[in-house]
């Protein structure tokens, strides 16, 4: 492979490379790629077919794709070799056609790191108080966890509903007729202060009594395809089968040996607890002092402006993690929004002011490392791997060479090494 930089558009953070592959690079490069696509689209593939099996199945624009797969993984192994700090994911912006027998060359746009200083190297100091499981802590969980234990008993001195009653309801709702499921239930324990169905129906069951139905009608707004809002109808039967409360019980040796696995008496109990709330609350410590470490780092950055692209792509990484960990709890991103009580603008918003913290910390991790002489070794960089993909590590990182995106893990490695050690030596008061 030879390449040559255009040094008559380059700047401190642009770089324009030039490639070319000779006739048998270009070859072997591509036949690796069908073979890759062919396990991964299940297609059965002999070498030196080119891209006829593909093109059935995915049209002829298959031909794009791989030449810009290319692309990636020549301009991948440039940065590796030279060891360029490369900011964004590559732009291709020209390639040749994929043709037999032909050598291969294409031009891509390399954004790169600003290569900032830190203004100290000295290790970070945060006011924050020693790691500690407090006894108020573990009762408060103990109690949780007898609270979820405890039966619902018939409450025969409530009367009517309150806001703070559990009242065990029945309700049946529609729109023209047809049921709508999210405001149906039967037989469910409900309270109109913790619930979430609309005020006309926690006003209907306000002050009703044991055994009693109401039926109603009331309106809500929703958006069409357009985006416009639409008043719709809807007609419900609300009863109110009965009101209830818990019984929790006390909390003796025999209660505990017969409902908490594992645990014997009530100290037993307790040391279970006390070490379930330190694992899980170290985990929560860790976690908030790695992120004051790291602002307290990012404070020592020098002051910059960067291209708008270098917060675009960081925003965008994190939208795709946020939108795959949705996609995980089967949420979408409206019943996200609603439950953290914000609106999609508010929640760009955040998304823009976490983008650039996240953009400075790398940064200011890249400069601890330089400063360090910090380097990715293969203990490193197979951690990294399994932080990504616990369970497919070889498999992630074939995607990751098939896609020219080894250089990300290398990033990832080098930057969780100068996390650990800037973890390691924080100096807390």
């Amino acid at each position: 492979m030879e390449y040559k930089i255009n040094d008559s558009i380059a700047t401190d953070l642009q770089k324009q490379i030039e490639i070319t592959l000779d006739t048998e690079e270009a070859t072997k490069k591509r036949e690796d790629i069908y073979a890759f696509l062919a396990i991964q689209a299940g297609i059965e593939y002999i070498a030196d077919q080119g891209s006829q099996p593909f093109e059935k199945r995915y049209g002829a624009e298959v031909k794009e794709n791989v030449a810009q797969c290319m692309a990636n993984q020549c301009v991948d192994e440039i940065i590796r070799k030279e060891g360029l700090p490369a900011a964004l994911e590559p732009v291709v912006q020209s390639t040749s056609e994929i043709a037999e027998d032909e050598p291969f060359t294409c031009t891509v746009l390399l954004y790169l790191k600003p290569e900032a200083e830190l203004s100290s190297y000295e290790p970070v100091t945060l006011d924050i108080p020693a790691f500690e499981v407090t006894d108020e802590q573990v009762e408060r969980n103990m109690r949780a966890i007898i609270e979820q234990r405890a039966k619902y008993v018939d409450d025969v001195d409530a009367k009517s509903a309150t806001d703070q009653s559990v009242c065990v309801i029945t309700l049946m709702t529609a729109k023209m007729g047809m049921p709508v499921e999210p405001l149906c239930v039967e037989d469910h324990p409900y309270t109109i202060e913790g619930g979430k169905f609309p005020d006309p129906i926690n006003d209907a069951l306000r002050g009703m009594a044991p055994g009693e139905t109401k039926k109603l009608s009331f309106t809500v707004t929703s958006k069409n395809f357009l985006g416009m809002d639409v008043p719709e109808t809807m007609d419900a039967e609300l009863t109110l089968k009965k009101i209830v409360k818990k019984d929790t019980p006390e909390i003796t040796d025999a209660w505990v040996k017969n409902n908490i696995p594992g645990a014997t008496d009530v100290a037993n109990f307790k040391e279970m607890v006390r070490e379930n709330v330190r694992v899980h609350a170290r985990a929560d410590y860790d976690r908030l002092k790695a992120e004051a470490a790291l602002n307290s780092l990012v404070e020592r950055l020098p002051e910059m402006e960067l291209p708008e692209i270098y917060e675009e792509y960081s925003r965008a990484g994190l939208l795709q993690n946020f939108t795959a960990a949705l996609s995980r709890q089967g949420m979408s991103q409206e019943e996200f929004y609603n439950a953290q009580g914000i609106t999609s603008t508010q929640f760009m918003i955040q998304m823009s002011s976490r983008a650039r913290d996240v953009l400075k910390q790398g940064l200011a991790l890249d400069a601890l490392a330089r400063h360090l002489g910090l380097e990715a070794e293969e203990g490193d960089v197979e951690a990294a791997l399994h932080a990504m993909s616990s369970k497919n590590a070889d498999d992630a990182r074939k995607m990751l060479k098939m896609n020219g995106r080894l250089y990300q893990l290398d990033e990832m490695a080098l930057r969780s090494k100068a996390r650990g050690y800037l973890l390691d030596h924080v100096i807390t008061e």
